[in-house]
């Protein structure tokens, strides 16, 4: 945990926050706060600064909260996932909101095992406490909203149409593509990326008539938790690059 996140509706009168959950927890047991300490904190959507504990009885914190900045501005890409294996679901929900992406969008495909869509993984409440943990972990106040389609021609019928629909830019890595380099980038974008073995032929092709460019991150094939951290640390360089 790099920030300590807090729903504002915790924070009482004076900035006050009580904690007796895995957050206090991980507060005594890995952070070892003591009264009088500090910790990074923010309030989810809001303001970011520090809490100081003023008790901790063995079961619950009393805390301090003091906001100082602004709330987090979210990475302007958002994410089109097809659904990954379960076991890999968590890491890849925490990774994309660690990195503060501003939305998430999984969808069936056709290489996505159906039963993939009744995992637990993807239930409400897994889901949200994927982006939760993976803002903690990225110490960010965002938290992306996540949507699951269970057709992909569904998502694509609903927000792309045509090549004209924002944003301008669009892109969906598939291995052998240009280096993602060689797009013409501009944010916000939308990144689009297959599951284990890639999108069929049918799905690109579709995609591309929708105003997507095909990109890659080069040569090597990669898991998608691997891919989705190399491509999303490709795409943070670039828009410095660009924008400086």
């Amino acid at each position: 945990m790099n920030l300590l996140l807090v729903e504002a509706g915790e924070v009482g009168d004076g900035g006050i926050v009580v904690l007796a959950d895995r957050r206090s927890d991980h507060l005594r047991k890995f952070l070892a706060l003591v009264p009088g300490g500090t910790v990074r904190a923010g309030v989810v959507g809001g303001g970011t600064g520090s809490a100081e504990l003023l008790t901790d009885d063995g079961l619950a914190m009393t805390l301090r909260l003091t906001l100082t900045g602004a709330p987090s501005e979210p990475l302007p890409i958002s994410l089109v996932l097809a659904v990954p294996r379960p076991k890999v679901l968590t890491r890849v929900i925490e990774t994309a909101a660690a990195f503060g992406v501003t939305r998430i969008d999984l969808t069936n495909s056709w290489r996505v095992e159906k039963a993939y869509l009744s995992s637990p993984r993807l239930s409400e409440e897994a889901l949200s406490y994927a982006t939760r943990f993976g803002a903690e972990q990225g110490a960010t106040t965002h938290i992306p909203p996540v949507q699951l389609h269970d057709r992909l021609m569904g998502l694509l019928d609903a927000r792309w149409t045509t090549a004209g629909d924002p944003p301008a830019c669009k892109l969906i890595a598939h291995p052998g593509a240009p280096p993602i380099e060689q797009a013409d980038l501009s944010w916000p974008l939308v990144l689009a990326l297959g599951p284990e073995g890639g999108w069929i032929q049918r799905e690109l092709d579709t995609f591309v008539e929708r105003g997507f460019q095909l990109v890659s991150i080069g040569s090597p094939v990669l898991r998608v938790e691997a891919a989705l951290s190399a491509v999303l640390g490709q795409l943070l360089v670039l828009q410095r690059l660009r924008t400086n």
